[in-house]
């Protein structure tokens, strides 16, 4: 029965890579990898049930059970990474789906999100976001929406990535005064980035895709 329930409850996979990896000196190569892995650890830490994969030194897959908060994670993934480099980045392909089978490690195990998250990264050219699944009125939600919401990363600073991963990360949860102390800014300087980089608009984005989550998987 427990192996039943886990073959059909949800899941999200996020599927990703470095991108220009091969273009980076020796050791920002490494410096990008230990952040990389870092962030890995830390959406494993939000959620012990969550794991994840590091393979071919920059390609990753990570398995949400928390599915409600997968664009939360793929966010603090993108901003983490130009957080610490405005250079560093990487493409996620975040799938979620129901027929699953999890086996020892994740490169083995097989179901709708995985295929579909491997799948999307693979047609990725421009874009370096993608969410999907089999329920086509979910993914009408979000195709346009993520287009606008990857354009909206790619032109932040790292001030504004940095200011972005620790209101994700904290959940919502500081004031521009406590995100200034933690950034050894002033608080004008924070209000400046939250609105230059248009803030809001990503926190409704996470909002609107954990609302959609439960209403169509959970």
């Amino acid at each position: 029965m427990e192996e039943q329930e886990q073959r059909v409850r949800p899941i999200a996979v996020l599927s990703g890579d470095i991108i220009r990896s091969t273009e980076l000196e020796h050791s920002m190569y490494e410096d990008l990898l230990y952040t990389l892995h870092n962030q890995l650890a830390l959406i494993r830490s939000l959620n012990p049930n969550n794991k994840f994969e590091v393979t071919r030194g920059d390609s990753f897959q990570v398995l949400v059970q928390d599915v409600e908060n997968a664009a939360t994670y793929a966010l603090l993934l993108k901003t983490g990474l130009k957080t610490r480099n405005s250079t560093y980045d990487c493409r996620i392909s975040l799938a979620i789906g129901h027929d699953v089978s999890i086996r020892h490690t994740i490169g083995s195990s097989t179901g709708d999100a995985f295929t579909l998250s491997g799948r999307a990264l693979d047609n990725m050219t421009t874009d370096t976001l993608k969410v999907s699944s089999l329920v086509q009125p979910f993914n009408e939600h979000f195709d346009l929406l993520t287009k606008y919401l990857d354009q909206q990363i790619s032109e932040m600073t790292e001030r504004q990535c940095a200011i972005t991963y620790i209101v994700l990360k904290n959940k919502h949860t500081l004031t521009q005064k406590e995100i200034a102390e933690l950034l050894g800014v002033h608080r004008v300087s924070v209000n400046r980035s939250i609105n230059s980089a248009k803030l809001n608009l990503l926190t409704e984005y996470t909002q609107l895709f954990s609302q959609k989550v439960r209403a169509f998987f959970l």
